[in-house]
């Protein structure tokens, strides 16, 4: 009997164990799974290949951004560009030349955008399609904005191989208009003046 508080002891530090055993393995299994969470966030959200929001980002931005402007009376102007002549590019010098085109590109955009304001965000929205969400802006306060990011990718020297790639790109500008009864109807607009832009020869801007 004398040894029975030993074996109790013993007992006892087995169960500890055991149990800190499980609760290792619990944390473990939770870590895992927030990680796998996060992966699927990241790509549920983001464009591999820009490391910019995707489009299924921008669908929820701009449903929160439109009833939100509308509810509060908030500006909200969206613009939308996509690169010159970008076919031509992957047909001469190859897709791998043209994902370098579409990286470089996105990289001088959001450059200008996070020296401005971070709350103004890029979204890869198509193959070579961008769109910029400018909330609580007016058409004339994203302007200068948008002029420099148009200027900037005007002058970029993409080196490839032996070569040196320089693009352009078009962009369509608008505002919310009260009379707009979804975010689609804003959404055209954009792209009716980016069509324009297009229609009109290419690297150029055109404002609501």
């Amino acid at each position: 009997m004398g040894n029975l508080p030993w074996v109790t002891y013993w007992i006892e530090i087995a169960d500890y164990a055991f149990l800190a055993t499980l609760m290792y393995g619990y944390f473990k299994i939770q870590d895992k799974d927030r990680r796998i969470k996060d992966r699927l966030f990241q790509s549920a959200n983001w464009d591999a290949l820009t490391h910019v929001q995707n489009y299924a980002a921008y669908d929820r931005a701009i449903g929160y951004h439109f009833s939100r402007s509308l509810i509060r009376h908030n500006n909200l102007t969206m613009a939308m560009f996509d690169i010159d002549h970008f076919k031509c590019v992957n047909d001469t010098y190859g897709h791998l030349a043209g994902d370098e085109v579409l990286k470089q590109v996105s990289s001088t955009v959001v450059d200008v955008l996070k020296e401005k304001d971070e709350q103004i965000v890029l979204y890869r929205t198509g193959g070579e399609e961008f769109n910029v969400i400018f909330p609580g802006y007016t058409v004339a306060q994203a302007q200068p904005l948008v002029q420099e990011f148009f200027d900037r990718v005007k002058a970029l020297r993409i080196p490839y191989n032996d070569v040196e790639l320089n693009v352009t790109i078009s962009v369509g500008v608008s505002s919310l208009h009260r009379t707009d009864h979804n975010p689609l109807d804003f959404y055209k607009r954009v792209d009716s003046h980016l069509y324009r832009s297009k229609k009109m020869g290419r690297q150029q801007i055109t404002l609501e």
